[in-house]
């Protein structure tokens, strides 16, 4: 593929998730990982899906620990253009899917397939175990591209893993 084809099929795909974030942002209790230079957040393009279960209802700003020590350990692992995006776009309360699923969870899940479509990914990473698990029970078919879930940025943060957390995300993304 040339360079201005790969360019093209590139901004086509950054087309695609844009219009994909508009309709997140349009609802007022869905959210999405925004873009903080270099990190581009739900829109990176490259075939890394870094998938969390749901948002939370914390106000995840810019200078919020777990956002520098989760956004810095992409920069740091050449993963700025990773997409990041979460299973169910709704936010909620921590870990609120262990207790059930809501009605409208399979709609989300049509719309993390749409992700798929427009990326198709080679690595699927779970951010924790709850979203591993949720992508294990309802995106089986997935299965050749999902790797081991990495440490959710919550539980590096609370558990001062801060150090680790490097070698634990490249090791289970890459393999070594």
């Amino acid at each position: 593929m040339s360079a201005s084809m790969g360019s093209t099929n590139h901004q086509s795909q950054r087309n695609q998730l844009l219009k994909l974030a508009r309709v997140i942002d349009d609802h007022p209790d869905w959210w999405r990982f925004p873009e903080q230079e270099p990190i581009q957040g739900f829109l990176g393009t490259d075939p890394i899906f870094i998938v969390g279960d749901q948002p939370s209802m914390s106000n995840w700003g810019a200078l919020h620990r777990c956002r520098r020590t989760f956004y810095g350990t992409l920069k740091a692992l050449g993963l700025a253009n990773a997409h990041l995006t979460d299973l169910y776009k709704k936010r909620g309360e921590p870990s609120e899917l262990k207790n059930g699923l809501p009605r409208d969870f399979h709609d989300h899940l049509d719309f993390f397939r749409r992700e798929i479509d427009i990326l198709k990914p080679t690595r699927i990473v779970a951010l924790g175990r709850l979203a591993d698990r949720l992508l294990r029970q309802h995106a089986a078919d997935l299965e050749p591209a999902m790797r081991p879930p990495i440490w959710h940025f919550s539980y590096v943060v609370r558990t001062d893993r801060g150090s680790e957390y490097q070698r634990h995300m490249r090791n289970t993304i890459w393999g070594n």
